[in-house]
């Protein structure tokens, strides 16, 4: 997975990574509006945007959406692409997202547990403090239900709880699946989309993929979650991951969604 996006001028990232990399350096609270702005001008080809008209203007929701990554683009073009996009079209506040994401990568070698993870922990806490990012245990760590997660779900939650809500945003598989094609979410990302959202904020749905080479964003109509109070906490959390997954399903191409394709 290159880190770097696909550009025919290699130079203008060099304004990109040095915001970023002041950003880092200062470690103090930066808007991640420009850096989104300036991901999406240097994309090519020029990312398509489909059914745009479908972010709401003024008033809240979560966004949620695949996740995306193949050799050629990594993870993280997609929803900053997204991020530029949804602030652009926003007419009130709040107009920036706040991502949820892990607090760090797993690696299966005795020398990325070693090295590399530490780093991507540090890191990562680093970008959550200066920009504003909520961070929760990897996937295969136990997705939203152990240890530091409970930590990131409570601020989530409580950054849904206030007026206006902020405008949250996450992949709910928390990783991709074979060939970037859809995955079932980790154990506990259904109950956290009920807590977010209880019944009261819609979700967002967000389709990512290329086509022809180009990172497509493909937008969806704003849905309610449904719960059943009277079903057990399994049963709700698959209930409501699934509905979540066949929606993101219905957004993107047939070949990437995989054991969603019969739902859709």
């Amino acid at each position: 997975m290159s880190i770097f996006p696909p550009t025919r001028r290699p130079f203008a990232v060099a304004p990109l990574l040095a915001r970023l990399t002041w950003d880092i350096l200062r470690g103090k609270s930066a808007a991640l509006a420009p850096l989104a702005a300036r991901a999406r001008q240097i994309l090519d080809p020029v990312p398509q945007i489909l059914d745009a008209e479908n972010i709401p203007a003024a008033t809240p929701f979560i966004l949620v959406f695949n996740h995306y990554a193949t050799p050629r683009l990594a993870a993280w073009w997609g929803p900053l692409t997204a991020f530029d996009v949804i602030h652009a079209r926003r007419a009130h506040e709040p107009r920036a997202l706040q991502f949820v994401m892990a607090q760090e990568w797993i690696y299966a070698s005795r020398a990325g547990r070693a090295l590399k993870q530490p780093f991507t922990r540090r890191l990562f806490a680093r970008l959550a403090r200066v920009y504003g990012l909520i961070t929760v245990a990897p996937v295969a760590d136990g997705g939203y239900q152990r240890g530091q997660a409970v930590v990131g779900v409570r601020r989530a939650v409580a950054l849904t709880r206030r007026e206006p809500p902020a405008l949250l945003a996450l992949a709910p598989e928390g990783q991709a699946g074979p060939d970037a094609t859809l995955c079932e979410p980790p154990p506990g990302a259904g109950i956290f989309l009920l807590m977010l959202t209880r019944g009261k904020i819609p979700l967002l749905p967000l389709g990512i993929y290329e086509q022809n080479n180009a990172l497509t964003l493909r937008f969806g109509e704003p849905f309610d979650l449904a719960d059943d109070a009277a079903s057990t906490r399994a049963a709700r959390d698959r209930a409501a991951a699934t509905r979540v997954m066949q929606t993101l399903a219905a957004l993107v191409p047939p070949e990437l969604r995989a054991l969603y394709a019969k739902k859709v």
